[in-house]
């Protein structure tokens, strides 16, 4: 296995051939910086990569290439790239696809489109709020659980922001783990500390104050992101971590203060996922062949959720096998998007 070198004076130094499938070379970063390391071609297309690679760290780059003219790309502390020497793969092996890079300009125009259906998401939610808390000051319980049901499936769908928001995000939906009273402590609050208090015996009128302060707490989220702009590296990573988050979280009854809204929290999750995908779909169709499949996965997992008529976490039913596995299928074919999508300087 070739030792390659990854710095900016001698980038790919040390790789000089190979041959068409399985490659694999040893770098090591000989740069006094941190880097990440590219194996592209003449086109620009990647096939494969460390990130990040650590002065003085030695690593293993691993692809599939077919037979041409590839070079090792180095590039630290995302500046400028380097590019390598160009080396000749002979063979009548497949090698993997290559993937165009998608630059920051790329995806700015797709992430403002998003942060935009974010703030109309939000301005919605805003009303909604107002109507729990009218339900809730009136002390009419059914109307407040049914004004809290349909906020907390708007709060749902918009995952793909949730790194933007910040301690705001944990104010408006957080959960009371690590409070030193838990569920009692009185510095917890949003949906999840009204729903505990809708669906385990406290009065309505009790929890208008709460509704009050998560109506605050949404006008101040409102005005955060008129003046932030969201990250589109932090975007891309939400195309797959919100369905990680259905599986671990939302699934497995892990938020849930005793409404039992599984099943509509998760079809809110995969509604936010969609519209993350439709956002960078003329991006991701062109780099990404298993976009189709996801799309088919998604319509399976809406139907298979709508099918169930009772939810039990944990519980040993086939219901519950069935759209565990969907979500853990669509997780997997979702898991590349973010690599591929990466904003990369060309």
């Amino acid at each position: 296995m070739p030792m390659v070198q990854a710095s900016r004076s001698h980038c790919g130094a040390g790789w000089t051939h190979a041959a068409a499938g399985l490659v694999q070379v040893q770098v090591r970063n000989t740069d006094v910086n941190a880097e990440e390391v590219y194996l592209a071609d003449a086109d620009g297309k990647l096939y494969g990569e460390i990130d990040p690679l650590a002065p003085g760290a030695t690593a293993v780059l691993r692809t599939r290439l077919s037979a041409g003219s590839y070079h090792v790309v180095c590039s630290v502390n995302d500046g400028t790239p380097v590019h390598g020497p160009e080396v000749s793969v002979s063979g009548a092996a497949a090698g993997v696809r290559g993937v165009r890079p998608v630059t920051s300009a790329d995806l700015a125009p797709r992430v403002i489109a998003y942060q935009r259906w974010v703030e109309g998401r939000l301005t919605v939610l805003r009303g909604q709020a107002k109507t729990l808390s009218a339900a809730l000051s009136s002390g009419d319980r059914g109307s407040a659980r049914a004004a809290w049901r349909t906020a907390n499936r708007m709060w749902n769908t918009m995952g793909g922001a949730y790194g933007a928001f910040g301690d705001l995000g944990d104010a408006i939906a957080g959960d009371p783990l690590g409070l030193p009273r838990g569920v009692q402590d009185p510095r917890w609050t949003g949906l999840l500390r009204i729903e505990y208090g809708l669906w385990h015996g406290q009065t309505p009128t009790a929890l208008a104050r709460a509704s009050l302060r998560l109506e605050r707490d949404l006008g101040s989220l409102d005005r955060h992101l008129k003046r932030t702009q969201f990250q589109p590296l932090d975007i891309v990573r939400r195309t797959h971590e919100i369905t990680e988050d259905t599986l671990q979280q939302t699934l497995t009854g892990h938020a849930d203060y005793g409404a039992h809204v599984q099943l509509a929290d998760a079809l809110a999750q995969l509604d936010g996922t969609t519209e993350l995908l439709t956002m960078l779909q003329p991006l991701l169709a062109p780099r990404y062949p298993g976009l189709p499949a996801v799309q088919r996965q998604i319509a399976k997992a809406r139907t298979d959720i709508r099918g169930q008529h009772r939810w039990a976490p944990g519980a040993p039913d086939a219901g519950h096998e069935l759209v565990d596995s969907d979500i853990a299928q669509l997780a997997e074919l979702l898991a590349p998007v973010p690599t591929i999508l990466e904003p990369r300087i060309t």
